[in-house]
């Protein structure tokens, strides 16, 4: 995989106080990750976080089950990861890629969240999936969240859509709302059928998209 979002200085600073005000749900879908595990991860799996971040990856599943997992939480950027550290000394946290992580080293489970977006459909979403489903045992699930190419033939409709939300119930400003959602329009996204694609073409047995609201897509594959 030849590229890598890293998040430094501001960007890093003040990741954690505003995606929650970015991602439409963000807490509800933070649940939903936390409840999946939860329930189909057997006690004592090892979860790998892919992108973890700050920690808001895996905060929801700490609180209700604070014991009953190995949780692994990686992500290339040096300051968030010391951001992580400070918030969950008790955890295992790597700064760099899943192609670092030793190829010995299996996981029940892993989580990707709102991180493929920022990567190029030109080989390197399907090289991080590859590297993903490596890492997995067999049976193996995977958690993707992700900001999709929902409406292909509606754009404008959707950029209302979300303007209106983030103006409305997340306290953004117009103006502010205006250069956030061309910057969103610029990533990465495709559509709910290329993910589909791409979990097959990665080696995954079976996938389903499990949420949809808005440009926001949460998706289940098995190994």
């Amino acid at each position: 995989m030849s590229h890598v979002e890293k998040f430094e200085g501001e960007r890093a600073q003040v990741y954690e106080r505003r995606i929650g005000k970015m991602i439409p749900f963000y807490s509800g879908i933070m649940e939903l990750v936390a409840i999946y595990l939860l329930e189909n991860i057997p006690e004592k799996g090892k979860i790998l976080s892919v992108g973890c971040g700050t920690g808001a990856d895996f905060a929801k599943l700490l609180k209700i089950a604070p014991d009953r997992f190995s949780i692994t939480g990686l992500d290339p950027s040096p300051e968030m990861i010391e951001q992580a550290q400070k918030k969950f000394p008790q955890l295992k946290l790597v700064c760099g890629t899943v192609g670092e992580l030793p190829l010995a080293e299996e996981y029940d489970s892993a989580t990707l969240l709102f991180v493929l977006h920022f990567l190029p459909d030109t080989g390197d979403k399907l090289s991080l999936l590859k590297e993903i489903h490596t890492r997995l045992k067999k049976g193996g699930r995977f958690i993707l969240f992700d900001l999709f190419d929902s409406e292909p033939n509606g754009s404008e409709i959707l950029f209302k859509n979300i303007k209106s939300y983030l103006i409305n119930f997340q306290g953004w400003e117009e103006e502010a709302v205006e250069v956030y959602l061309k910057r969103v329009f610029e990533l990465h996204r495709i559509q709910s059928t290329r993910y589909t694609d791409l979990f097959r073409e990665a080696g995954f047995s079976e996938s389903s998209q499990k949420f949809r609201s808005l440009h926001v897509g949460g998706w289940i594959a098995i190994k």
